[in-house]
């Protein structure tokens, strides 16, 4: 691939909810439909979500469980990814239309992390997770995430080992969740 032009990328995105909530899954699962048509999602929920809450969710689109971290439901996400290129969004998020087009522009090679520039963080280990997009075979390739709440840590010891195995991050400007 060559980076910098325009590439069709079969993208898919994992709604995380680590809270259980119905009103803000229903309301990105409303923000990918209008914008993305025939372009699959999950929804990825904690071990906390009742019976009732699941089948809530499966209503709205296929649901997994992870743990009670937000690593476990990220790992939880990469696992099930229903194509090669998935892009995490956290539930409540109205998700802008075109984010293929804007980060396959940046990707050079399945080795690309990307992420979107929030809050003029620029650097992988304070960026923001919401849009964060990895290539589902490098991920399994690096490995989970450790399951932990200190997401700072979390993040620095997965971006060693994304750097060992030759990977690029890669900050977007333009692709911010809203």
């Amino acid at each position: 691939m060559h980076c910098y032009t325009k590439k069709d990328i079969k993208i898919s995105f994992a709604i995380i909810c680590p809270d259980n909530s119905l009103s803000l899954l229903r309301t990105t699962v409303g923000s990918i439909s209008q914008k993305y048509q025939n372009v699959p999602f999950i929804c990825v929920t904690s071990n906390s979500a009742n019976a009732d809450e699941i089948a809530s969710m499966k209503k709205m689109c296929p649901t997994y469980k992870g743990k009670s971290t937000i690593t476990s439901l990220i790992n939880v996400a990469y696992r099930h990814a229903p194509t090669e290129w998935l892009i995490l969004i956290f539930a409540g998020t109205a998700v802008q239309g075109r984010l293929d087009e804007k980060f396959g522009f940046f990707i050079g090679s399945e080795k690309d992390i990307l992420y979107p520039i929030a809050n003029n963080k620029t650097n992988f280990i304070d960026a923001t997770l919401n849009g964060l997009m990895i290539n589902k075979k490098l991920f399994k390739d690096i490995g989970p995430f450790l399951e932990d709440d200190e997401l700072e840590f979390v993040k620095s010891e997965w971006a060693c080992r994304a750097i060992e195995n030759g990977c690029k991050f890669k900050a977007v400007i333009g692709c911010k969740m809203c």
